[in-house]
């Protein structure tokens, strides 16, 4: 009897996109786009690693759901915590979220950090913080942004974060709650662009509007799990999560809808459409995914240690579970490529490394680097 409830529902698991992980290789060679590479299983208990960042001296600074950060030496192997790190709210998919560093952190020692928070009403929104790492500790730690709106769900905290010199932008999904994407007067299911003190950036689209919070620079958006600065272009890329199917890529204009959940190539879970995959107004996503492959981490490739890569967008998959790498030209899909599917590991987070390898941590805790042979 219990092997028969244990095989009903594992079949029924693997309808919805789930599978049983296999064991990867501590060491795995393969090809991809005229290259010989070899994918090495660094760790295999790091933690379910939200987001990490590789510091000047070459170590790897990382976040975890939970609300640890962990510092990783490359050489040694060995993690360190970092200590006096705030208390976030761990609540269904929230919790700590982005881990970024200042533009000029070997001096400053600045890292910026987006997370979960419980307000005074007991619902939940996300904030975004900012502190020095001095050696293993955090220390001077501000809260400087709270998002607007809440809602007592778990799900679409959005969260990604990139620093420029005279900018913050964070991403915030809407919650759960679609009607917020359309919103103006809450931050829910918008990119903010923001001072580095959490304040409006002066030159947003909606400043001086009373009916439209200033800090917003696009919206229409259901939960961006990616956020990159494009490395030649300056443009601010974006991907998001659809329910099932259209999951998106965008490049960020200012003002702009996106049009979620008016705009959507996703469909309810239960099977009828939500809305138009295209109305007037609101912009169209460069790329969309349907069926979904629930996309989170991401960067645009721009090293010279893996040439067949370069300009890629390079995501994980949480639903498809794989490494997804997608080529885009004239802002079009050109072509795709997924990676280790068959391992059934949930691809969390991507990031490319100092000497141009490509890192990428899965929510088993394992981490990876892929670098050419």
């Amino acid at each position: 009897m219990r092997f028969y409830w244990k095989t009903l529902i594992l079949g029924m698991l693997q309808l919805i996109g789930w599978s049983q992980a296999a064991s990867p290789a501590s060491a795995f060679i393969f090809e991809s786009r005229g290259m010989k590479l070899q994918r090495e299983l660094v760790e295999t208990k790091a933690g379910p690693i939200w987001a990490m960042t590789f510091l000047p001296d070459g170590g790897l600074l990382m976040t975890l759901k939970s609300g640890e950060i962990k510092r990783y030496d490359l050489e040694k192997k060995t993690f360190a915590s970092i200590g006096n790190v705030p208390g976030v709210a761990v609540f269904g998919q929230g919790g700590l979220l982005d881990v970024v560093l200042s533009p000029n952190f070997a001096k400053d020692r600045k890292v910026f950090l987006s997370y979960s928070k419980q307000i005074a009403n007991g619902e939940y929104t996300t904030a975004l913080g900012v502190g020095t790492i001095d050696g293993k500790s955090l220390r001077d730690f501000r809260e400087i942004f709270v998002a607007r709106g809440s809602s007592s769900r778990g799900e679409h905290f959005g969260g990604r974060i990139v620093v420029e010199p005279d900018a913050l932008w964070l991403s915030v999904g809407e919650r759960g709650v679609r009607e917020n994407a359309q919103d103006l007067t809450n931050h829910l299911g918008k990119i903010l662009r923001l001072t580095w003190d959490g304040k409006p950036h002066a030159d947003n689209p909606f400043t001086g509007r009373k009916d439209a919070l200033p800090e917003i620079y696009s919206f229409g958006h259901r939960n961006p799990q990616g956020l990159v600065k494009h490395p030649v272009t300056g443009e601010i890329w974006a991907h998001e999560h659809g329910p099932r199917g259209g999951d998106e890529i965008n490049i960020i204009k200012k003002g702009f809808n996106y049009g979620w959940p008016k705009a959507t190539f996703g469909r309810e879970y239960w099977g009828p459409a939500i809305g138009q995959p295209r109305i007037p107004g609101t912009e169209d996503p460069i790329h969309q995914w349907t069926p979904s492959i629930a996309p989170c981490g991401m960067i645009i490739y721009n090293g010279e240690a893996l040439p067949g890569w370069k300009g890629l967008v390079i995501a994980g998959s949480l639903a498809k579970t794989h490494l997804n790498l997608t080529e885009i030209r004239n802002n079009q899909m050109v072509a795709e490529e997924r990676l280790f599917a068959k391992d059934g590991l949930r691809v969390r987070e991507v990031e490319q490394g100092p000497g141009g390898d490509v890192w990428y941590a899965t929510d088993d805790g394992s981490l990876f680097r892929i670098r050419r042979m």
